[in-house]
């Protein structure tokens, strides 16, 4: 019941200011590329952490590796899902350990904006993995040429 209600609140809060035309008119490739966020488990607020994705799509499908900081829960994993929603605004994908690629150990289902570049998930992990019963959210930005800090020293 907390995921539905956590994905319902996400969806409200990232399409607040979108409107429909500039989602129609979006690149359906934009969400291939390097992605960075954050993650905070519902269950103990006070545990967060950062994450690193670097999502491949094809068509409605994305797979791609990431990196989780601050958890015992596989730090490095692989992922696959689908898009879907009219303009491909909704995403869902199950996570899997780098080095287990069949043990699915988390699943995630979220909203994409794409005029923000972002990603706002709920994720649940399954039975069976060191984190069983957690679930949190995730909210990723893809990285964009302008979002790197080059050429800039301390004085």
């Amino acid at each position: 019941m907390r995921i539905v209600i956590m994905l319902v609140a996400s969806i409200f809060l990232f399409f607040a200011n979108v409107n429909v035309a500039q989602a129609a008119t979006a690149d359906p490739g934009s969400l291939e590329g390097e992605w960075i966020g954050t993650w905070t488990s519902l269950n103990s607020p006070t545990y967060n952490g950062v994450l690193e994705m670097s999502i491949n799509q094809e068509g409605d499908k994305v797979y791609g590796i990431s990196v989780v900081g601050n958890t015992k829960c596989s730090p490095y994993r692989i992922f696959q899902g689908k898009l879907s929603g009219k303009y491909n605004n909704f995403i869902k994908f199950k996570m899997a350990p780098e080095d287990q690629p069949d043990t699915i150990i988390a699943k995630n289902w979220g909203a994409i904006t794409r005029a923000r570049n972002a990603i706002s998930t709920v994720y649940k992990f399954t039975p069976g993995s060191d984190c069983e019963g957690d679930v949190g959210t995730m909210f990723i930005s893809k990285v964009q040429d302008y979002s790197q800090i080059q050429n800039i020293t301390k004085k």
